[in-house]
């Protein structure tokens, strides 16, 4: 497996150091963070909680116009590297 080296600020590498979990590598973290925490995946869970069945249908319009905003304001460029 090929390896890049990155730079993050001082700040960015504190947040990640404490959202490591016990024995697992920058990379590893990085990996779960980027695969698991994404805008369609908190879609997903979000429409199928069993606990939002008692929200108003504004407080679910309001909650989806958030996760669209988040989604939308928070997308990567790709950048070709070649």
């Amino acid at each position: 497996m090929t390896s890049k080296t990155i730079s993050v600020t001082e700040d960015v590498y504190n947040l990640l150091r404490k959202m490591k979990l016990p024995g697992e590598s920058f990379g590893k973290t990085i990996n779960r963070l980027c695969r698991y925490k994404t805008s369609v995946s908190l879609r997903l869970w979000a429409e199928s909680s069993k606990g939002w069945s008692d929200l108003s249908s504004d407080e679910v319009a309001m909650l989806k116009d958030t996760i669209e905003t988040i989604r939308t304001t928070l997308r990567f460029q790709e950048v070709d590297l070649d």
